[in-house]
């Protein structure tokens, strides 16, 4: 029952988590971001979605099971999603031009989305081993 609650808070907290960045988004123009709306966006999902995963990493480790990280999925997918949810507006298209499909990692969505990658990744990379 504890577990249900905590993943219907955890949906809750996404929920308002994503309204709270597309509301600090909204009247922005793209190239104004201000530094700590990225922190905020890599953040969030990272402890929303940590609420749900360290219960259950707790309970494999409670039952004796070995719990560990598979090192190259972090770096592998954790990486690029960091590097576009937190790089500045324009850095890609300063990079590769603004007719590269690069280009379009610049938007808030792609940011946004980059952002629940990260977070993905990091809860999902945890590989549970059996002594």
């Amino acid at each position: 029952m504890t577990r249900r609650i905590i993943i219907m808070v955890s949906s809750l907290l996404m929920v308002l988590g994503l309204i709270m960045l597309s509301w600090g988004f909204r009247d922005l123009p793209i190239d104004e971001r201000p530094e700590w709306m990225a922190w905020q966006m890599v953040l969030w999902p990272i402890i929303v979605l940590g609420l749900v995963e360290i219960g259950r990493l707790i309970g494999y480790v409670k039952k004796g099971l070995r719990v560990r990280a598979d090192r190259f999925k972090v770096i592998i997918h954790g990486i690029p999603a960091l590097v576009v949810a937190v790089a500045p507006a324009g850095t890609f298209t300063n990079l590769f031009g603004s007719q590269s499909l690069w280009s379009l990692l610049d938007f808030p969505t792609a940011k946004v989305m980059a952002a629940l990658w990260l977070a993905f990744t990091l809860w999902t990379s945890w590989e549970v081993d059996v002594p």
